[in-house]
């Protein structure tokens, strides 16, 4: 028997492509015989997986597919012989792309009625949280379990720091906002509450977008900065290093998710490893991944999101409580307990694939 994931791209910095890789070496590692087939490839990966042109399986092995949204490779999952497992990563529900992205709009929608095809062909399904687990039992499927994203601390901590992001570190209250821009993501309240903070609490603060952000939505944020007059205190830094991420992470104040859809949230995690005060909007996965470890807020507008920050950076033991609650969730999603979870579902995936 062999354990064979499968996805329709793999590129080494993309978090559900981090997954699959990372998930290979804990199987490996459990003592399964293992294999990795993507349909597009990044060529770093070249040599560590296979093309899908090459697939091969036999009847023995198990076939696990990573799923992230509406892709044409999605039929190849619904048409293989034998049921899989499924990773689902969680789909953005396409209106949030109404109106503004209509690639992705289409995107997402075609990837939901996809997921109630390939739940048909699924005999068991992971979710990186309970709220995408609670997603899977709804198109029907009846083993489901939660896997968390596997985030590895020493895989930031080691990192040499960026020479030109240290030029940041310059008295400024440093706050961040990591992940891709998009409108649900919300990096225009991002930019509303540092436009409050400045105005009304200090003008010692900026505000950095980090990666890549939708040209469209860029543009409107760009004007909003105008608007605003924030070109002072709002950097786009656009895609970095792994260097310039965790240089960013080491000098940063605390970080700022107002997103609105969250699967799991991966900079959740990497914000506690570096020990950063987190803000976050209570959507979706967001408080589960969070737990203790953050802020949830529950005033959502420029003030309140300025206030709530003040007040708990001046507040010794409320930093106190996040500082434990970092450490108790850190805990929870330890490379060794995700392990443990893979290793006690694995067990039962092979009894239902042998029953």
């Amino acid at each position: 028997m062999r354990i064979i994931q499968v996805a329709h791209a793999l590129h080494p910095t993309d978090a559900a492509s981090r997954q699959l890789l990372n998930m290979d070496k804990l199987l490996r590692g459990l003592g399964y015989e293992t294999a990795m087939y993507a349909h597009r490839l990044d060529e770093s990966l070249t040599g560590r997986v296979g093309m899908m042109g090459d697939f091969s399986a036999e009847p023995e092995d198990i076939v696990i597919y990573h799923m992230t949204t509406g892709t044409s490779f999605n039929r190849w999952v619904w048409n293989y012989p034998r049921k899989i497992v499924l990773f689902y990563h969680n789909i953005t529900p396409a209106r949030y792309f109404f109106g503004n992205a209509w690639g992705s709009w289409l995107k997402c929608l075609r990837g939901r009625n996809d997921l109630k095809k390939i739940a048909k062909n699924t005999f068991f399904a992971w979710g990186a949280s309970e709220y995408s687990r609670r997603e899977l039992e709804e198109v029907g499927i009846a083993q489901t379990s939660v896997l968390p994203i596997i985030v590895e601390p020493d895989a930031y901590t080691k990192r040499g720091e960026d020479e030109a992001t240290l030029r940041y570190k310059d008295g400024r209250r440093n706050f961040i906002v990591v992940g891709r821009g998009v409108p649900h993501k919300k990096q225009d309240e991002a930019i509303e509450a540092v436009a409050w903070y400045r105005d009304n609490i200090s003008p010692n603060i900026r505000l950095v977008l980090i990666g890549n952000i939708k040209p469209s939505y860029e543009k409107k944020l760009r004007a909003l900065v105008k608007k605003r007059a924030l070109e002072e205190n709002v950097l786009f830094t656009g895609q970095v290093t792994d260097e310039a991420l965790c240089t960013w992470y080491r000098i940063a104040d605390g970080i700022l998710c107002l997103s609105e859809h969250e699967g799991f949230c991966v900079p959740l995690i990497e914000a506690m490893i570096f020990g950063l005060p987190i803000f976050a909007k209570p959507a979706a996965a967001v408080p589960e991944t969070l737990g203790n470890a953050g802020v949830l807020l529950s005033d959502l507008s420029p003030r309140g999101v300025a206030e709530k920050v003040r007040q708990t950076l001046t507040d010794e033991l409320a930093l106190a409580r996040l500082k434990k609650g970092r450490a108790e969730r850190l805990a929870a999603f330890s490379p060794e307990n995700v392990k443990r979870r893979l290793e006690t579902d694995m067990k039962e995936i092979v009894r239902l694939w042998q029953a």
